[in-house]
């Protein structure tokens, strides 16, 4: 038997193996238990969360032989034809690649055609966002009003894309993003399978590389596995993808925050010449610098304490410039934006926070001018020439304070009119 990769083999056959999706599984099992089934589904949400898994399960649901409480036997003849893609009354369509109008004609004819082996004949359209304007326009009528026994699901990464048209003929299901913990969860149960040892801090990583996406993580955990046989550990990972752990990202961010230019270009061109991904390096710096600022708007400086001993200006900064970075990796080379971008970041060794500059009446600390050492001799002279400064401080004072009591006098005048009140603080 030909190997099945992680992704397809751990892909979910219930509604109750759906790991996130409580909201839409939920409704779809009442739909089927109360007699309340749509014609028409729009699935939309992030890629791999499980739209298109969904439908293939609402599919087998919908022609089981022996449904049992809103879930598919997954052992009649029609689900086990659903699983091995041998149904005919399950057509997939993707439409990245049958995306004209002639494919949705074609569409229109089998809609005419009773089912052959089960009760519903179910068309699933992948990157359904994908279709044209004109396929749509054909669409629209089937969709509006298809035979009793016909239905559609069209699976969507891009919902802003379905024409408004079609979203109003349809149910909407928005699928979320997978959270770290459902992701982690879903690789130890793998990984327990598939007897694979790895560990929470590789697990930490993985979750993070996989971009929010449930088939993205178990494909991640399938080839790091292949290369560690059967063992996945942070070395691994890092020799896979670079340096990706929080340590490396850190220890980056702190060159950073130094100004050490050196040390931070030596790191990025090593990233280079090994053919890692500059670009997801780049990303879990971002992410980083954002958990940073996080720490600084709620007070978390458990884990974030050396970062959070310096001026939250700095890493401001650092935030601008290093966005600005993922605009120019799009627009020129890479690796040469990205080393302006830590060119920028030297200037940091200069930075002066604001509030010391309002200390020292827009004077930064290393700017003021030392005073001179005291000479003895000359204590009565400078004494005297104290006193004298300090009477000329308090002439000064009282002229500002003179302001406000002008502005008393001329609100006086229109005291009956009531135009403004002051109080004087």
């Amino acid at each position: 038997m030909s190997y099945i990769p992680f992704a397809r083999k751990y892909r979910p056959k219930t509604f109750k193996e759906l790991v996130g999706q409580e909201i839409p599984a939920t409704i779809l099992k009442n739909a089927f238990i109360y007699n309340k089934v749509h014609h028409a589904y729009i699935f939309a949400g992030h890629k791999g969360t499980g739209k298109t898994t969904t439908a293939r399960i609402f599919a087998k649901l919908l022609n089981c032989l022996n449904p049992q409480e809103g879930e598919p036997c997954n052992q009649c003849q029609n689900c086990i034809g659903i699983e091995k893609g041998s149904f005919v009354d399950l057509i997939e369509m993707d439409a990245a690649s049958n995306r004209g109008i002639d494919e949705i004609r074609s569409i229109k004819e089998g809609a005419n055609y009773l089912p052959m082996q089960g009760k519903y004949k179910v068309y699933i359209i992948d990157e359904a966002h994908m279709l044209t304007k004109e396929a749509f326009n054909a669409l629209l009528k089937t969709i509006e009003e298809p035979p009793p026994s016909l239905m559609f699901i069209l699976c969507t990464t891009e919902f802003d894309k379905i024409p408004p048209t079609i979203q109003s003929r349809c149910q909407k299901f928005m699928f979320s993003k997978a959270s770290k913990q459902n992701i982690k969860a879903y690789l130890k149960r793998i990984a327990s399978v598939e007897n694979i040892q790895i560990d929470e801090e590789a697990l930490d990583i993985i979750a993070d590389l996989s971009d929010d996406s449930m088939r993205d993580a178990a494909s991640l955990l399938d080839q790091a596995s292949t290369y560690g046989n059967n063992k996945v550990t942070i070395d691994i990972l890092k020799a896979m993808f670079g340096p990706v752990d929080k340590a490396s990202i850190r220890k980056f961010l702190e060159l950073l925050v130094k100004s050490d230019t050196k040390e931070t270009t030596a790191m990025l061109q090593t990233i280079n010449e090994r053919g890692y991904n500059v670009r997801l390096f780049w990303e879990e710096v971002y992410k980083e610098l954002k958990n940073i600022l996080r720490a600084f708007a709620i007070g978390d400086s458990a884990e974030y304490k050396e970062f959070l001993s310096k001026p939250l200006e700095i890493y401001l900064y650092l935030e601008d410039i290093i966005n600005q970075g993922f605009g120019a990796m799009y627009q020129k080379d890479p690796i040469l934006a990205l080393e302006i971008t830590i060119l920028k970041a030297s200037l940091i060794k200069d930075f002066v926070p604001i509030s010391d500059v309002f200390k020292n009446n827009g004077i930064p600390k290393n700017s003021l001018p030392q005073s001179a050492p005291q000479n003895p001799t000359n204590t009565k002279e400078q004494d005297q020439s104290n006193i004298q400064e300090t009477s000329a401080q308090k002439k000064t004072l009282n002229e500002e304070n003179a302001y406000p009591e002008t502005v008393e006098k001329i609100l006086e005048t229109f005291k009956p009119a009531k135009i403004i009140h002051y109080e004087k603080k």
